[in-house]
């Protein structure tokens, strides 16, 4: 069996992530995963093929993952609205997958909103469309 592939951690630390951040396992094992996907699919493909291998490398390294996790809008107990996630690791960690020349504001905004609306705590923004993968955390 071919031992994962493991990011080192200066590469991790390189985009703010602390020592704390990367003890969680399911966000530590999700930036590797995503890693090397990037590493071994390069930038030429849109988000949803970036997903599908995210979500293979996820399901390898045994962490349990919803892919179009939605979660209700509630208004006064009432649904008001839905949001869907790109994926739901460990029932803790939302990701979302983009594969454009940066990752704006409004990639930003709207993990903030799948936080808001799934009750969830931390969330992972990857964007998979540059020489360098670049992801945001967003707590």
């Amino acid at each position: 069996m071919q031992k994962p592939h493991r990011a080192p951690a200066s590469a991790m630390l390189r985009h703010g992530l602390t020592s704390e951040v990367l003890s969680d396992r399911a966000v530590a094992t999700t930036i590797d995963a995503a890693m090397l996907v990037h590493q071994q699919l390069g930038v030429a493909h849109v988000s949803a093929t970036y997903l599908g291998a995210l979500a293979i490398e996820l399901a390898t390294r045994d962490l349990t993952f919803h892919r179009d996790a939605t979660f209700s809008v509630l208004y006064r107990k009432k649904v008001v609205g839905s949001y869907r996630a790109d994926l739901l690791v460990a029932d803790r960690l939302l990701v979302s997958v983009v594969a454009d020349r940066s990752l704006t504001p409004e990639h930003k905004t709207e993990t903030i909103r799948g936080l808001a609306a799934g009750g969830v705590d931390v969330g992972l923004v990857f964007n998979f469309g540059l020489p360098e993968l670049f992801f945001s955390r967003i707590l």
